[in-house]
């Protein structure tokens, strides 16, 4: 093994000619040991290998950094059309107005919402409006999820407000649909309107702007006049509830219900079912919870069924 190692570093120290020669000019030759030429080998190999790395990090930069302008380009022209779209909500805001002002249609911002969820929606519109103050690119990724749900909310709100005017105008002469008067349910009534023992309190009275029925799980529940769905979805206490306007002052609550079947904009005809019965939101058990209101005031429903 010695005598390997001994003859292998005298192969490394002997000297080798090295002839160089140009295109032009001399050729001439010189010598250098076999030590020096593989070092100068090596030396090349590394050179060649760390300008191959550069280049291809350089070249990876550069269309890394070409993606990220084309996606700063994408961004800008999504945000200037999610800003025209939103200017566009803003004037249908006024067309709105101007309708109902012509059709002798209630005005305002929220039309037949019972008391308490005008405050709800003044605030979520609000805090909508904030946001859209803000400038695209100053908003994180969270806030831009909720500018686009604040838009499409939006467009909700609008088409179901101009779903109405158009069913107000087309049966404007025809009040009598839009009277409720059927049942909701024909599971038995548990609890009657006016003022009750709390069900969550102890011995204190509070007002029950409704009536309720007791039945099964996921019976349906029926709409009781035309009109077209304001909201649909959760409401605190209430649970999954449903709002529908009936046009001439009217508006039916459905409260605690699941497996809703509509949804805000949509037109329904007395009868056609809306939902089943649950238990969702504040509430002590299976029970449909159903207000009728009038010009913004909870009235007895017992006085609109049989």
């Amino acid at each position: 093994m010695g005598k390997r190692i001994n003859r292998f570093v005298r192969l490394l120290g002997e000297r080798v000619d090295v002839l160089v020669m140009p295109r032009f000019g001399a050729s001439f030759k010189f010598k250098m040991r076999l030590l020096s030429v593989l070092i100068l080998f090596v030396l090349w190999v590394g050179i060649t290998l760390a300008g191959l790395v550069f280049f291809a990090r350089g070249y990876d930069y550069q269309i890394t950094k070409a993606d990220n302008e084309l996606m700063r380009m994408k961004m800008r022209l999504i945000g200037e059309e999610l800003e025209r779209g939103r200017k566009y909500l803003e004037l249908t805001r006024t067309t709105d107005t101007q309708m109902r002002q012509m059709l002798g249609m209630p005005g305002g911002k929220f039309i037949n919402l019972p008391k308490g969820w005008e405050a709800t929606k003044e605030k979520e519109e609000e805090r909508a409006q904030a946001l859209f103050q803000k400038d695209l690119k100053d908003l994180s990724a969270e806030e831009f999820e909720e500018y686009i749900d604040n838009l499409e909310d939006n467009a909700k709100t609008r088409l179901a407000s101009f779903q109405e005017i158009a069913w107000y105008f087309a049966n404007r002469r025809e009040g009598l649909n839009s009277t409720p008067s059927i049942r909701p349910s024909n599971a038995p009534i548990s609890s009657g309107f006016g003022y009750r023992l709390d069900p969550f309190g102890r011995h204190t009275t509070k007002r029950h702007n409704g009536v309720d029925f007791a039945g099964r799980p996921d019976s349906p529940i029926v709409v009781t006049a035309d009109g077209v769905v304001r909201h649909a979805g959760w409401v605190p206490s209430y649970g999954q509830a449903i709002l529908v306007d009936h046009g001439f002052g009217y508006s039916t609550l459905y409260a605690h219900t699941t497996g809703i079947q509509v949804k805000a904009g949509d037109v329904v005809k007395r009868g056609d079912k809306i939902a089943t019965m649950g238990s969702s939101g504040r509430s002590t058990g299976t029970h449909l919870h159903y207000e009728v209101w009038k010009d913004g005031q909870a009235v007895n429903p017992r006085n609109y069924f049989k």
